[in-house]
């Protein structure tokens, strides 16, 4: 089965210097900074190659190697390349090994293979598996829940490994090869790769620009590699977005403003005239006195 292979980095949330037990087996230690960072990549349609990267090493006596059966297995051969001064800070040591998935000389499905980094600070690995390809589905874009007209939203479906947030990331090992990853809106029986106006997918990120109405419905994620398929699905539906027009005044506080108004007019009118009265009435009495 064709398929395409997308690099992967894996990056764990914190440094950490022990292992820990995960479901039984020991997960791996990285570094963010350091690694060690597996990707594969394709050389024939039967053959996976597998490249183990650790950086920023300031340890010149720093060693890579590639383990089969976890982090205690048999070592490998590999081809190992450096770069940078370690002194410096930069040291990038790059290790690669291939595999057979398929065909004459395949491995097992279920093989583990482990990149191990040691240095005097501590030891750093990673591994991944052959094996089916494990699919999640994320909303990278937007970050709230609810999705409404207009909005653009970013879908991705990774094999475990091609997203970097460390939420994401799964138990250790990594399933490869990393799968095609193809798109589709509601999905019933024969894959069409149907999709409507404004989605796009790019390098197995799905984006679906000016959110509106024909983009409601069931977008279905297939990733496939040279053992199996996996689906995952995601439902979109579009709202109107809460409205921001400031409060209206209620009627009852109009009242109360119309009643205030009606009452403060009566009173002042009440004191003018009585200020006439007493001004008319003073008036009078001059003019009596005068005549």
């Amino acid at each position: 089965m064709a398929y395409r292979v997308q690099n992967a980095r894996w990056i764990c949330l914190c440094l950490v210097f022990a292992s820990t037990l995960h479901g039984g087996a020991k997960a791996a230690v990285t570094d963010p900074a350091t690694g060690p960072f597996i990707s594969d990549s394709k050389i024939t349609d039967n053959t996976l190659e597998l490249k183990c990267i650790a950086q920023n090493l300031s340890d010149p006596t720093a060693n890579i190697t590639w383990l089969q059966g976890g982090i205690d297995g048999t070592e490998l051969n590999y081809a190992i390349t450096s770069v940078g001064d370690a002194a410096a800070g930069t040291l990038k040591l790059t290790a690669t090994t291939s595999l057979n998935v398929s065909g004459t000389g395949a491995v097992a499905k279920g093989t583990n293979y482990t990149c191990k980094v040691e240095r005097s600070a501590g030891t750093l690995w990673q591994a991944v598996v052959t094996g089916d390809p494990t699919t999640r589905l994320l909303q990278l874009a937007p970050a709230r829940e609810k999705l409404y007209y207009g909005d653009t939203v970013v879908l991705a479906c990774p094999n475990y490994g091609t997203n970097s947030d460390p939420d994401t990331l799964p138990a250790d090992p990594l399933p490869v090869p990393s799968p095609l990853v193809e798109w589709m809106f509601n999905y019933t029986d024969a894959w069409t790769g149907f999709l409507p106006a404004g989605a796009t997918v790019d390098n197995g990120i799905l984006t679906i620009t000016n959110l509106g109405d024909i983009h409601d419905g069931e977008y279905t994620c297939q990733a496939t590699n040279v053992y199996y398929t996996n689906y995952a699905f995601k439902v979109v539906q579009v709202e109107m977005a809460p409205s921001t027009v400031a409060p209206t005044t209620t009627p009852n506080e109009g009242n109360l403003s119309n009643t205030g108004a009606v009452v403060g007019g009566v009173i002042g009118g009440l004191i003018g005239a009585i200020l006439l009265g007493v001004l008319a009435y003073f008036g009078y009495q001059h003019y009596t006195k005068s005549h």
